[in-house]
């Protein structure tokens, strides 16, 4: 089920993680120095696939995604990972599959951490 795959599967929260949480009925983008740049990098590994994780209606996702799109970053799924297929042990239903969690709710620090991943891609290309 783990092994078929060569890629890292990175879950990336959307508000208070790449963009600061503004709820209200026209979205504002208020991106995290360094934010674009990171998922800009990753956007163009093969070896990472990235997957918005976001509770936000669809059409905000819609438009969220199309301006990420306009900045050569592209999620390939969005709150799933299909990618890993459920078995007798595993449903992926009930619990996403993924490696790398950014979120705040995971103690990721957008204010500092983000320019902490450039640095580690730009090392690591």
């Amino acid at each position: 089920m783990f092994s078929s795959s060569d890629k890292i599967y990175v879950l990336v929260d959307l508000h208070d993680t790449i963009i600061r949480g503004v709820h209200q009925e026209n979205e504002l983008y208020l991106w995290y120095d360094w934010s674009k740049l990171a998922l800009k990098m990753m956007s163009m590994q093969d070896d990472i696939s990235l997957i918005l994780w976001t509770g936000s209606h669809k059409d905000k996702i819609d438009g969220f995604l199309a301006e990420m799109n306009k900045r050569g970053i592209t999620f390939d799924y969005v709150n799933e990972n299909p990618e890993v297929k459920d078995d007798e042990f595993y449903c992926g239903r009930n619990k996403l599959y993924f490696n790398v969690g950014i979120d705040d709710r995971f103690g990721f620090d957008p204010e500092s951490e983000w320019k902490d991943i450039v640095e580690y891609l730009s090392k690591n290309k």
